[in-house]
């Protein structure tokens, strides 16, 4: 090839490795400047506070005692707990908030197990002078944290409440539940090109940056959109699935719960089956097993099954665990025994 041919080529390349960069950085700047303005045009309610560094989201509301703090499933921000939390602070203060990483909060490096989330919401909660006597309240995998942070800081609990919350024992007997090299390197796959999309604004620019709220939840649209392709929040919950099987087994060695009144809140393992996988179908009396053999955390335990609910009880039945949860509070302040510790019921 003739030299000044050569030379036109190599400068071709260069050029289209600029160009490409120029966009890769332009579809950033355009992603970054996008989330800044939605946040700022949407502020979420709540207060930030600095926990080891990082920037955390909590969002109380409410007055009274014990103070409920309400604690969500993997991967999931306070906005799920909103058709609870309303209500609830009615009868008592509440408060929601974000993990590391997940919803508003800025990301943390390092461990995402129950020890270190237990010790972060301990923290935070300090920070912003909530001292409790606190009632836990875990849904799915929060159920682990609440059951770490009650067996840590034993002094300022004064009741749980498990929403349909997950247990250690269920990364033995569910079946498909044990930790998988080939599922978590395809999980890996999927959100390190969710979080390119994300992070260089082809996520936005294509239209995928919409948010989602559940039903009913539909006020809060905004704020999920505004929210939405933050690239840290796909390596948050991505965090939180590589070490839910370490926080399965840290929890399976905490003293928890002593004498604690306990309140069991369960899917309804007999609801309409349309809709779900083979998978899901065989697991549902393993499930129910293990959601009664929660009651045995505590001899003052009783279990409540929210008829035709799914595993988000909160979203499905929201009256069942406000309704739950407000008795349980009415029981600790009346330092009185529920008549119904022990039983199951299906409300």
């Amino acid at each position: 090839m003739p030299r000044y041919r050569e030379a036109i080529l190599k400068k071709l390349m260069l050029w289209i490795v600029v160009l490409l960069v120029l966009c890769v950085a332009a579809g950033a700047a355009y992603n970054a400047v996008s989330v800044w303005l939605l946040m700022k045009q949407y502020p979420v309610p709540g207060k930030f506070y600095q926990v080891n560094g990082v920037s955390m989201h909590l969002y109380c509301t409410g007055a009274g005692s014990p103070t409920v703090v309400l604690e969500t499933g993997l991967g999931n921000d306070w906005i799920g707990w909103q058709k609870v939390q309303p209500e609830l602070s009615k009868t008592t203060h509440v408060c929601s908030y974000d993990r590391a990483g997940i919803g508003w909060s800025d990301s943390r490096p390092g461990l995402r197990d129950s020890k270190n989330i237990a010790a972060e919401l301990h923290a935070l909660l300090q920070q912003a002078g909530e001292t409790g006597p606190f009632v836990l309240v875990g849904a799915s995998s929060g159920g682990l944290h609440v059951r770490e942070f009650t067996a840590t800081y034993p002094a300022e609990i004064a009741g749980l409440v498990f929403v349909d919350g997950s247990s250690p024992e269920q990364i033995e007997v569910l079946p498909g539940a044990k930790y998988s090299d080939a599922n978590a390197k395809r999980l890996h796959r999927q959100v390190t090109w969710a979080w390119i999309k994300e992070a260089f604004g082809w996520a936005r620019l294509t239209g995928h940056c919409k948010g989602g709220v559940g039903s009913g939840l539909e006020a809060y649209a905004d704020l999920e959109r505004a929210n939405d392709c933050r690239p840290s929040r796909e390596t948050g919950s991505l965090a939180e699935w590589d070490y839910f099987w370490r926080a399965a087994e840290e929890v399976a060695h905490v003293s928890c719960c002593g004498d604690l009144p306990i309140l069991v809140i369960s899917q309804d393992p007999d609801r309409p089956k349309a809709g779900m996988s083979a998978q899901v179908i065989a697991n549902q009396p393993i499930w129910n097993g293990l959601q009664e053999n929660l009651k045995r955390l505590s001899p003052h335990s009783r279990r409540i099954i929210a008829r035709g609910s799914r595993h988000p009880v909160m979203i499905d039945r929201p009256d069942v665990v406000i309704s739950g949860t407000q008795r349980l509070i009415m029981e600790i302040r009346n330092k009185t025994t529920d008549p119904e510790e022990g039983t199951t019921v299906v409300q």
